[in-house]
């Protein structure tokens, strides 16, 4: 499973590319993949993941003969992912369409956030004003996760 970590400043080429930078890509594990499946997340910011790992994602979602509601509006999810071929330099193309749903189809400066599992590209402006207001509240959302683990621990401790 690959770990990302950190925030990369990086520019939208001309030719709609996109390097994706080594510090990221090393944190990629042997069996992740060396593609990128490119997806337009909840937040409408556009993620990318290991192919492989995208791939043994998706096959663990239950599948049915029959369709469902659920498993309909999840064909949209299916339909506008995108399988991105890196070049020798880490570069992958990202397709227009992407772009103009994620709102970057006039961005130029992004930043690459490495989200565990994904890479999520957001417009550097945007990055920034979140983390700005986020880091009013930083030091209380540390406190409150190191109070869940804590009770998280006590929990497995009783049972």
């Amino acid at each position: 499973m690959p770990f990302f970590t950190g925030e990369h400043e990086q520019t939208i080429g001309a030719k709609r590319r996109l390097a994706i930078n080594s510090a990221l890509r090393e944190e990629q594990q042997t069996g992740d993949g060396e593609q990128y499946y490119l997806v337009l997340g909840p937040d409408k910011h556009l993620w990318l993941y290991p192919d492989e790992y995208y791939r043994r994602l998706a096959s663990s979602m239950k599948r049915s003969l029959l369709p469902s509601r659920q498993v309909a509006k999840m064909s949209m999810f299916f339909a506008m992912a995108r399988l991105l071929k890196p070049d020798a330099q880490g570069r992958v193309v990202l397709p227009e369409k992407s772009l103009l749903r994620a709102k970057l189809a006039d961005v130029e400066s992004v930043t690459l956030v490495g989200k565990g599992d994904h890479i999520e590209i957001w417009p550097t402006s945007e990055w920034e004003a979140f983390v700005g207001d986020a880091l009013g509240s930083y030091e209380d959302m540390l406190y409150e996760a190191a109070e869940r683990l804590d009770a998280d621990g006590r929990r497995k401790d009783a049972d």
